[in-house]
């Protein structure tokens, strides 16, 4: 009779079933906790080229492909006029130059199909976490749980992983604290057919409006296409999702002529807080991945990026010392401060890159750059446009999002280039 899984994984999203089978493939068994209940439609259906260098990585990248619309780029609007087309192939030879836009649950459905491949055992059982403050392990599976995953005789896992999404177990059950961004916006978001795209073929658009932004993410068969509102306009348009929606498509004075042929094929879903990081991802006994930890505004589509690397970064952790770092709690304890300092720098340099886009910086920086090169063309202005579009390629693209060098350098160039007021009259309310 083979022993219990050492590891329990909470949650069989991204960070869960990825981290599951990337493990197996090491030949370590983890226990899978997933009760099978998700919504309809998640946030995270537009992925970037980090996350198809994982999925090579992992052998995947084709079923991901077979159900999914291939992504060159994304594009940006500004209701005052400015559109900055970004294209993955100036990210070749870094990352590869595309991604996809994926229908999430069967995405999910991917990774999870994978890991019962290799072996996982997935429980339908929803885990529930007790604490032992001062005591090790600080965290366990409650009676309930250590039952259904068939923990017999006093048996427990020697480490707990919380991929539980925004339901952050392990941080709920120990009362751990955590940083939330600044904006407290809502989103609303549906799948539709019969929008117009007047884009190359998957290409995402990402739109500034006087209210917020939207998203138009083209899926193979349907369109999503989302509103992220600022509080104060909520009222002007509606007193729900399904109005504000609604309005916004039958209004907006960029939006309503590709929508007139619509047609919602969804409910329509929301969410009011993503910007959140925890004080803590670890502790004795247990660590958490993915949303489980934190989560970042989606306007770059970071988030199932983070569940992917959290997942792979673990993986690494037991690729590099075996499942015998479970017999080690004081190294388990030093590689968990290494993964947890890693994932915070993540979230970090998301946020900071995002606020470029929210404030007006990015789009004031793009103007700037199209007027020199057009004030003073030659070499110099030639060569400053792409060293500036690889820049910002590379930090969205995941490839240099935490390059200290590429921070710096929008950071100096837009402090260089910026002096008259325009990022203001350009950033989102």
């Amino acid at each position: 009779m083979n022993p219990s899984p050492r590891i329990a994984i909470l949650g069989a999203g991204p960070a869960g079933s990825a981290l599951a089978a990337m493990l197996a493939r090491q030949g370590i068994q983890a226990l899978v906790y997933d009760d099978e209940k998700r919504p309809a439609l998640l946030v995270g259906e537009s992925l970037i080229p980090a996350i198809v260098a994982i999925l090579q990585r992992m052998g995947i990248e084709d079923r991901v492909a077979a159900i999914s619309l291939r992504k060159p780029g994304a594009s940006f609007i500004h209701h005052l006029g400015t559109q900055m087309n970004f294209n993955f192939k100036s990210v070749e030879g870094r990352l590869p130059p595309y991604a996809y836009n994926v229908p999430r649950p069967g995405f999910d459905d991917v990774l999870k199909d994978y890991a019962k491949e290799l072996g996982v055992k997935f429980v339908k059982h929803r885990a529930g976490l007790v604490a032992h403050p001062g005591g090790k392990p600080e965290l366990e599976l409650d009676a309930a749980a250590l039952e259904a995953g068939g923990y017999r005789e006093g048996a427990k896992p020697d480490l707990i992983i919380d991929c539980s999404g925004r339901a952050r177990t392990s941080a709920k059950v120990l009362g751990i604290k955590a940083a939330t961004g600044s904006r407290r916006d809502t989103a609303h978001f549906a799948h539709y057919t019969g929008i117009e795209h007047p884009y190359e073929p998957g290409q995402i658009a990402i739109m500034y409006h006087p209210w917020g932004w939207s998203w138009r993410i083209p899926l193979p068969d349907r369109m999503s296409f989302g509103i992220v509102m600022h509080p104060k306009s909520l009222p002007e348009f509606g007193a729900n999702g399904d109005e504000r929606l609604d309005r916004v498509l039958a209004t907006d004075p960029a939006l309503s002529p590709l929508t007139a042929n619509r047609k919602r094929m969804t409910d329509v879903f929301s969410y009011t807080n993503y910007q959140l990081i925890s004080d803590r991802a670890q502790g004795p006994g247990w660590v958490a991945a993915g949303d489980a930890f934190g989560f970042v505004d989606p306007m770059l589509s970071p988030g199932v990026f983070l569940a992917l690397d959290s997942a792979e970064s673990l993986s690494a952790m037991f690729a590099k010392h075996g499942e015998k770092l479970l017999d080690a709690p004081e190294r388990l304890a030093k590689e968990l401060g290494r993964y947890e300092k890693r994932q915070l720098g993540w979230h970090e340099a998301w946020q900071e890159l995002i606020e470029y886009f929210y404030d007006g910086r990015i789009v004031a920086f793009y103007e700037r750059g199209s007027q020199l090169k057009a004030d003073h063309p030659g070499r110099f202005s030639n060569m400053m446009e792409y060293i500036s579009n690889r820049v910002v390629a590379l930090m969205a693209t995941g490839a240099g999002t935490l390059s200290t060098w590429n921070r710096l350098y929008l950071e100096c160039c837009s402090k260089w280039l910026l002096k008259d007021g325009r990022a203001k009259e350009l950033a989102l309310p």
